[in-house]
């Protein structure tokens, strides 16, 4: 039977595939993906707030990526903000990127 790995090993392979999908995108782009993500439910409690997220930031360059575990993220380096969620066929999750996560995200495209 094989181990589950741990803690460590999770942020590891996260931080490694972060790093590695990591890449700017245009506002069109970004709209583009909030009508995927939330075209099963446009009525979510989380789509203001990330469209609005995005228009808030449109003069400013985002980038977006994916862990290895199905988590992907949008953030904005110059102002320190940053969103993720999880989308496979559907919403599954969404939410505002840690402090000490938007540090590392930021390291990656400076």
């Amino acid at each position: 039977m094989e181990d589950e790995p741990s803690f460590e090993e999770i942020v590891s392979a996260r931080q490694e595939s972060a790093a590695k999908s990591v890449r700017s995108a245009t506002p069109e782009e970004l709209r583009k993906l909030l009508d995927e993500i939330f075209s099963a439910d446009p009525t979510h409690p989380w789509h203001k707030s990330f469209t609005r997220f995005v228009e808030d930031h449109k003069d400013e360059t985002a980038y977006r990526g994916e862990t290895s575990d199905g988590y992907s993220f949008v953030f904005y380096p110059r102002t320190s903000r940053g969103m993720w969620y999880r989308f496979d066929t559907r919403l599954s999750g969404v939410g505002t990127i840690s402090e000490k996560t938007m540090s590392f995200l930021t390291q990656l495209v400076n």
